[in-house]
């Protein structure tokens, strides 16, 4: 007992020199607007990493909802589902780009959807077997937000559907996001 007691007090008096310093994020290859709009080079950005209670503070209660709690607005509510200005749709928790209003479509579902992503670096897909359904979820590369799913009965030229929630984007229209 006594050598525990010893150990222990001589962790505590060396912890500062033998820990790890926390180390940087990650960094992870992703494409930002480049020229005329279009997806730039590949760069490599560090993760975005922040405690769920600095999420909550940063966002507004329905965009935690979707990004952070995995949630899904009701359809037909979202503000971006009839948008039909040209740009690009960001992340609303770190601006990323993630989708382009050139392969925005109507799809019926009360959703805003797209064939394609702005560019395949910017999202991840992770297998979702929440709800009795088997389905493919997409989340920003970036921060991890939840964005929505992708089912495979969209339009070619892709077949998919990328089925979004408003909440988890911030539409960016052409002109504010082109570089001069």
């Amino acid at each position: 007992m006594l050598f525990f007691a010893f150990l222990l007090c001589f962790l505590s008096n060396h912890s500062n020199h033998s820990m790890p310093l926390a180390s940087s994020p990650p960094m992870i290859p992703l494409r930002l607007v480049g020229p005329e709009g279009l997806p730039g080079p590949v760069v490599m950005l560090p993760r975005l990493i922040k405690s769920d209670e600095a999420w909550a503070k940063e966002l507004p209660s329905n965009v935690y909802q979707v990004l952070r709690a995995k949630g899904t607005e009701p359809a037909y509510c979202g503000n971006l589902l009839d948008n039909h200005q040209e740009g690009i749709y960001v992340c609303a928790g770190c601006s990323l780009p993630l989708f382009s209003s050139g392969a925005k479509f109507h799809s019926g579902t009360g959703w805003p959807s797209f064939f394609a992503p702005y560019a395949q670096e910017n999202i991840l897909k992770q297998r979702d077997t929440t709800h009795g359904m088997i389905r493919d979820e997409i989340l920003c590369a970036r921060c991890g937000g939840h964005l929505g799913h992708v089912f495979s009965d969209g339009p070619p030229p892709t077949g998919l559907r990328y089925c979004l929630n408003s909440a988890a984007l911030i539409f960016r229209r052409k002109i504010e996001v082109i570089k001069k």
